[in-house]
Order: structure tokens, then sequence, then C-alpha cells
């Protein structure tokens, strides 16, 4: 995409890259009056060569990148050498807001010292006069004149009601009343806006709560070419933040947060690159979708959850089935008596009473309580049970039939 972006400059913007090629930090107003456009026209090209790495910012004012030098380069122009100056005479001069307010500094000075050399000469009371009255002037010129900036700061100067750029961090010399100057924070900020309602594609109202980090990359533009910043930004992300929600439906605004975070991202840097503002980070925090659909989602995920539930159930039940049948399969007679002690141990722990019978004894009991409970001699019991077992699989005569029936 930069191959394409450099193969399009224009005209303009090459003029801007070839006058900055002299290794010079100029700001915007001097590149203005250097190509013979307009500001505007000069601030629209640097945000695109700025947007592609072509130009970089140095407290308020540009230089040529690594990148720019690059594309100037293929396009076969002969870079100038150090030292050497490709610039028009006006951008050589002085033209910093502080040459201006040293000058008439020091132009009060040597009215100062005229009037205390002819006060001594003359040492007339007017003259004294004009020269404590002249002092005075100085040291408000001076108070009002030297302003401080901080390293995070930059100063925007209007000079009757002309903008001629912005200075700092370090001290800035202005004329007063006539110089009006206003501060600009360069610092990222961050904007809260709770529980903004939405519309999605699937006609769905959510509430949305997103935060959004913000900072002022060209002072200028953010005092010449919007009333509030802050404000402006704000309603900005608002107003985009429910175009964007209403191209997406009710799932995709769940799921996909981090894409509609990225698109939301660009579309305003689109509109605020205009205003010098870039918006470094674009977070949703929480959405809010209404009471009725919450429910539903709960249904229906505690439903999901049951029939994993139950098939995970099913799944376990049928290996445990398997597995215990391949066991038993390989069991023989001394693992089953094995078992059969282990049980009988386990029983026998515990302090209550038990009364424990082995198999074997119960087997050995058995014909005697069924000889009992029918009024026989167990020794008959004993004959009746070897002849059934010798008549097991042969045919009954139809005469012993009736005579049991009888």
């Amino acid at each position: 995409m930069q191959n394409n972006f450099q193969s399009s400059v224009d005209e303009i913007s090459f003029q801007i890259l070839l006058l900055l090629s002299s290794k010079q930090v100029l700001a915007i107003p001097e590149i203005a009056r250097a190509i013979d456009q307009t500001p505007d026209v000069v601030y629209s090209k640097v945000a695109v060569l700025e947007r592609n790495h072509f130009v970089e910012g140095e407290n308020g004012k540009l230089k040529i990148s690594r990148a720019g030098m690059a594309h100037l380069f293929e396009r076969g122009m002969q870079l100038p050498k150090v030292g050497q100056s490709n610039q028009p005479k006006e951008l050589v001069t002085p033209q910093g807001m502080m040459f201006l307010p040293i000058l008439v500094l020091f132009g009060l000075l040597l009215a100062l010292l005229f009037l205390v050399l002819i006060t001594i000469r003359t040492h007339q009371a007017a003259m004294i006069i004009a020269s404590v009255a002249l002092l005075a002037v100085i040291v408000f010129y001076v108070l009002k004149s030297c302003q401080r900036v901080s390293e995070y700061e930059r100063i925007v100067v209007f000079r009757m009601g002309k903008c001629i750029g912005a200075e700092g961090p370090g001290l800035v010399l202005l004329l007063p009343i006539i110089d009006k100057p206003i501060t600009v924070d360069l610092r990222v900020k961050h904007q809260e806006v709770p529980h903004e309602t939405c519309i999605t594609q699937d006609n769905v109202q959510i509430d949305v709560d997103f935060v959004f980090y913000w900072k002022i990359q060209q002072p200028v533009w953010s005092v010449t070419k919007v009333t509030d910043a802050e404000e402006s930004i704000k309603l900005l992300a608002t107003a985009l933040l429910r175009a964007v929600i209403a191209h997406f439906p009710f799932n995709d605004v769940l799921n996909k947060r981090e894409s509609i975070n990225d698109l939301l991202k660009d579309k305003i840097d689109e509109i605020s690159s205009e205003w010098g503002v870039y918006v470094t980070t674009m977070e949703i925090r929480e959405i809010k979708p209404p009471e009725e659909i919450v429910k539903s989602m709960h249904k229906q995920r505690e439903a999901e959850w049951l029939r994993q539930a139950t098939v995970i159930n099913a799944e376990a039940q049928a290996e445990a089935l398997k597995l215990l049948y391949q066991i038993a399969t390989l069991i023989d007679d001394k693992t089953l008596n094995l078992k059969y002690f282990e049980m009988l141990r386990d029983l026998g722990q515990g302090e209550a009473t038990k009364y424990i019978f082995p198999l074997e004894l119960t087997n050995l009991l058995r014909p005697l309580l069924h000889a009992y409970e029918s009024g026989k001699n167990p020794s008959e019991t004993t004959t009746d049970n070897k002849r059934g077992d010798a008549k097991q699989g042969q045919p009954q005569d139809p005469s012993d039939l009736l005579k049991e029936g009888s």
C-alpha cells in the first residue's frame, strides 16, 4: 500500500518533501509561504505525509524522514548536500516569534538608558518621572511577555488575530496585549462514554459502555480548525459508534468486539486527523442487552450445558460397561474367590453385630430347609433331588404328570 502511495504523490506533497530535504526543521506556516500555498492546503498534505511516515513532527515543526528521502531518491532528484540550502531568503532570515519581543525589549532598554543619561545631566523632575515610568513599563513588559511552557505543553500564539504558530517547551517571549496565547496539552487523555444506546442490524437495542484515549498531535490545528477538541472528539466517537454497531448483528457485536474497536478507531481517525487529534486506543468495556434477551441467553446456555452433561454421562456409562465386560471375561475362579474374601472382610468391619454365613454353608443347608418346609425326611429330599437331577433333560411319562397333578 505504501508503494502505491509513493507512486501517486502529488506535486504539492512533492514540493513539501523537496523543501524539507535540506535537513532543516520548518513550521507549517513557513512551508506555506515557501511553496506559495494556503496553510489549509499544506495542513491536509502534511497529514497524509505523516500518515505514511514521510515526514516527522518535532515540537510543532516538521522534518523529512528516511522514507521521504528514499522517495525523493527514487524520483531521481539530486538531494542537497549538508550546508547547502534551496530555501527562499525569507526562510533563512529569522522568522521566530521570539525575535520581535526581544527587539521590542531591546528598544525599551535603549530608551530607558537614554532617559537616564538625560536625567543625570539635567536633573529635571520630569525626566526622572519619565525614567521611572519607563522602568515600570519594562518590568511589566518582562513579566507579561515571559511564558514558561512545560514539556507536555505547547503555546499557540495569535498576533493581532493571526495565528503565527506554536512554541515550546521552555521559555517563550510574547508581546503583551498584542499576542494572545492559547495553551494546548499534548498528553494522552481518556474519555468515558457510559451507557450509550445503540441498535444492531437485527433491531436489538443495547447499551454500550466504552472508553477511548486520544492526544493532540498538531496544536495549531486543534485550535484553528475545531472549537472544542475534547467535546468534538467525544460527540464524533458517540455518533460513529452508533453507525458501526448498526452494521453488525447482535451475535457479531458480542463475538467481534476487537474488530469493532479497530473499525471504529479507523473511522474516527479519518475525521479527527483534520483537527490535529489522534485516537490511540478505542475499547468497548461492556455491552448490556435487554433483560429478556439475557434470560433467553441464560436458558440457551443452560440447555447447552445440560445436553453436553447428558452426552458425557452416557459416554462414560458406555465406556464403564464396556470396560466391565472386558474385565468380567478375564475373571477366573481364583480371582472370584479372592474378591469374595475381600467382600467378607469389608462386611466384618464396623462395631455392629453381624452374622455371616459362608456361601458353602448355605448351599449345604438349602436342601434341609426345603425339606423342613415340605415336611419330608431330609434323606428323602436328597434322594428326590438326585432323582430330579437325573430326570432333567428326559421326557416324563404322561401318567406321572397325571399323578403329580392329582
